[in-house]
């Protein structure tokens, strides 16, 4: 069987064109209400987190988006939940992904500063 790259290439495009259920979510465009700003006040913290929850309790991919940051142990506010309740939930946010900064990188960032 002969293969040829513009085979492949479709291939290749068909399944990024393959809808996953961020492509669906509703908040889209709006990541500054998911996620707090440095300092943020409590007072602007409830009136974001409410606006969020909105927008997830109407979002056909709630529960996926919850379980997803369930799974990866994300910050923010996920599929309607909040970074501490999903920690109460027993999925606590954590440092140690892709970009975490390990115990010998911070040493040798002292020794840089």
């Amino acid at each position: 069987m002969v293969v040829s790259a513009a085979a492949i290439a479709y291939d290749v495009e068909a399944r990024e064109r393959t809808a996953t259920w961020r492509d669906q979510a509703q908040c889209k465009g709006s990541t500054h209400l998911f996620f707090a700003s440095p300092l943020e006040r409590p007072g602007r913290k409830a009136r974001r987190e409410r606006l969020a929850r909105t927008l997830c309790a109407a979002c056909p991919v709630q529960r996926p988006c919850q379980a997803w940051a369930r799974e990866h142990r994300e910050f923010g506010l996920w599929g309607g939940e909040t970074e501490d309740e999903r920690a109460d939930a027993g999925y606590r946010p954590s440092l140690r992904g892709s970009g975490a900064v390990g115990a010998d990188e911070v040493r040798d960032l002292r020794v840089l500063a």
